[in-house]
Parts: structure tokens; sequence; C-alpha cells
């Protein structure tokens, strides 16, 4: 479809059931810009926006190649205005080996950090995706330092990176590595009147989650649904709300924030819900 000139621009990198929400949530009134790794999930994505009447342009990009990312935000900034980036691309602890989960969870994101940190309209914001997992495990505060401020070139090297090791601590330091980056990030951003700040889902049933689910890995991702306080699993739905408050007017004063949207898994991983205060459970 083509975009009116003045029509702001929604910039979403991740298709999935995730990106669409959040396109459905926001793009009333915008420009839609998807992009994915996926040819099959820009498909579904174009049948899906079309049949509600955005404007939209699809991408295909992987966030690890910084050739994909320009040519992705040079499309972005020649649509129109940019007012939201909208960064869900990531790989699963299931899904691939450790380098490549680092290459596309942190390298990827500082990539788009990077790239669109001049093409951001004032008053506009970038919202990255992280994870409930980037909060399950204590590090040191040198790796958080390196993975905040190391320029992109050098990011994956440093003694606690394993590239060849264990896929499940690479998803967790990589997530956090998401977090620590957008914080860094936040306080040059805030002079100039951008914002940056990121999510981190608890357990949501995306096609992601599913195929930990049916994967040996299972039953740890089915007791965390369990332990969740509310008692249900969390949908794309809840996460465009959360997308939604951030890029938002009322979360103008919001930034470098990490809002976790888990049902409160969090607190019941950090402490035992046995030793709760009776107050609490009445």
């Amino acid at each position: 479809m083509l975009s009116q000139p003045t029509r702001p621009v929604l910039a979403i990198i991740g298709a999935g059931s995730m990106g669409l929400a959040i396109a459905h949530r926001l793009g009333p009134g915008h420009h839609i810009v998807i992009g994915d790794v996926s040819t099959e999930n820009l498909t579904k994505a174009e049948a899906s926006l079309k049949a509600l009447g955005h404007f939209f342009t699809t991408c295909k990009i992987d966030v690890s190649k910084k050739e994909d990312v320009e040519a992705f935000a040079k499309t972005a900034e020649a649509t129109g205005p940019i007012r939201t980036v909208f960064l869900n691309a990531g790989l699963s602890r299931m899904a691939n080996d450790a380098r490549r989960i680092y290459e596309t969870n942190l390298i990827g994101t500082a990539l788009v950090i990077e790239t669109f940190s001049p093409l951001i309209a004032p008053g506009g914001s970038l919202i990255a995706v992280s994870s409930l997992a980037g909060h399950m495990r204590t590090f040191d505060q040198h790796i958080l330092r390196h993975f905040a401020t190391a320029p992109i070139s050098k990011l994956l090297d440093h003694p606690e990176i394993d590239l060849e090791g264990d896929p499940g601590a690479a998803y967790c330091f990589s997530k956090r590595g998401v977090i620590v980056r957008a914080q860094y990030t936040a306080m040059a951003w805030g002079r100039r009147g951008l914002r940056i700040n990121t999510i981190s889902p608890g357990g949501v049933m995306t096609p992601m989650v599913l195929e930990v689910l049916e994967s040996p890995d299972g039953a740890w991702v089915q007791g965390m649904i369990d332990a969740t306080p509310v008692g249900r699993i969390g949908t794309s739905n809840d996460i465009a709300g959360a997308v939604a408050f951030l890029a938002g007017p009322d979360a103008s004063f919001v930034n470098g924030s990490d809002l976790v949207v888990d049902g409160g898994t969090l607190p019941t991983h950090l402490y035992n819900a046995e030793e709760a205060p009776e107050w609490t459970k009445k």
C-alpha cells in the first residue's frame, strides 16, 4: 500500500505473533514498516495487515547483518518520520547454537540501536524485547558493563562469553545484554528528546514458546507457567498493551527502564511464596 507523506512510521523488526499484535495495536495512523528474516512470516504479516487496511511495507531483514539493518532503516526513513521502533527479532535457547543466539539477540540489538539512533524523530522511542531469562541469574558487573559499553566489533570478545557453550546460558546472557545496552543508550538519547526502553516477557504463548513446550525442556517452561501468580500464560496482546504504554505520551518520563510483563513470575522466583507475609495473601 502507498503511504501518505506525513504519516509517521512504526518500524517493527520481527513479524511473528508479537510483532503483528504491536502492528495492529499501534498501526492506525502510522505507516508500518515491518521486517523479518522469514519469508513465511512476512507473507502472513502482509495478509493480516492488508485485511485490516493498514498502510505498510514489508522487508526481509537478518538483524545480525549490518547491511540488512541499514537497508531496513533506510526504507523506514524514506517512508516518513520514524516515531516508534519495536525490536522483537530474537532466537530462543532451543533454536540455535550459542554463537547464533549471541549474534542475533545481542549484536542484532546493538546494530538496530546504533543504526536508528540518528533516524528516530524527536519525541520518538525504541522498545526492544528482552526476556524474563535475563533476570533469572546473577551477572558480574564487569560483563554487564561490557554489554553496555563495548563497541559492536568487540561485543562478543569477553572471557565470560562462550560462543561454543550452552545455548541456555547464551540466551540468558544475551537477553540481559539487551537490557543494559538500552539502559546505557538512554543517557545520550534522553538528552536528544528520544527514549529507549525494554520489555521482559515471561511465559507468553507464541510459536517460539510452543516449540520449547514441546521440547525436552518443556517441563521447565510449564513449571514457570504453573508458578505464575495470575494463573495463566501471557498473550501477545498483553505485550502489545505494555508496548503501547511505553511508546505513548503517558511514558514520556520513562527512559532506560525494563518493564517485566510476566504475571508475577519473577517475584515468585526471587522470593519463596510460602514465606510471604499473611497480609499479601488476603
